[in-house]
């Protein structure tokens, strides 16, 4: 069995015990340990994946809950159309886009939306952002394009005014850039 089916098969498996967990031990998404030990495990195996490959193209995959709900200048068509005010993390995601040309940032409505983005821009590495449900989900669509995950935090409620880790996703290109 080559390496590839052996990977797939681990996700899948991993990937159907996270739906088990999901469905039979209902609790709030923000606890969900399960999600968190499957991105564990895709996040490893992404960056072993890259280990001493050249990365050409990024792709930073962002839901529109992490700009402010109250924003008039909605960036879901044009990443562009943020004005940096500082109020929600897109104007520190947009920094790193201008510190590394090789990084092209958008925002997805949904997965599928996601989905027709990444087959058209074909990126080499893709930083998804997304609440938990909706990243592993995606990450397991997506296989085995290399999909580093960071779950988004959701403060109030989910789908408006999330956060998420700047720092995490300037880490991961940093990591990425040094090979």
């Amino acid at each position: 069995m080559s390496n590839f089916y052996i990977l797939k098969l681990k996700y899948n498996i991993k990937f159907i015990f996270y739906l088990f967990k999901d469905s039979f031990f209902k609790r709030d998404q923000r606890d969900n340990k399960e999600a968190e030990k499957f991105l564990k495990f895709n996040n490893k195996i992404v960056l072993k994946r890259l280990k001493n490959k050249k990365i050409k193209r990024i792709s930073i995959l962002l839901p529109h809950c992490l700009q402010k709900d109250s924003c008039n200048f909605k960036i879901t068509s044009d990443i562009k159309n943020c004005k940096k005010c500082g109020k929600c993390d897109i104007a520190e995601i947009l920094k790193i886009k201008e510190e590394y040309p090789e990084v092209d940032v958008k925002v997805a409505t949904g997965g599928t939306l996601a989905r027709l983005y990444l087959k058209k821009y074909k990126p080499d590495l893709v930083l998804a952002v997304a609440c938990k449900r909706d990243l592993i989900s995606g990450i397991k669509d997506c296989f085995p394009l290399p999909v580093y995950g960071v779950f988004n935090e959701i403060i109030n409620s989910p789908c408006i005014d999330t956060k998420v880790s700047v720092k995490k996703i300037r880490e991961v290109i940093e990591e990425v850039e040094k090979e």
